[in-house]
């Protein structure tokens, strides 16, 4: 399973993501990135799109 994984220290929230993302998963409240892990659909658009990799792909062991 995949998760999408923010890592605030390194977020510059420039909200570049949000405006990409085709299926509105992401939104800033205030200075905080939401993620709607519902909605997301994991497809990398908004990795590429961060210009200092706070955002990625994970693997999630549900063990």
């Amino acid at each position: 399973m995949k998760r999408l994984a923010h890592n605030k220290s390194k977020c510059l929230q420039c909200a570049g993501c949000v405006g990409i993302c085709p299926k509105m998963a992401l939104d800033m409240f205030g200075l905080d990135l939401q993620i709607d892990s519902e909605k997301c659909i994991k497809c990398g658009i908004c990795t590429k799109a961060c210009p200092v990799g706070a955002l990625t792909i994970t693997e999630v062991n549900d063990a």
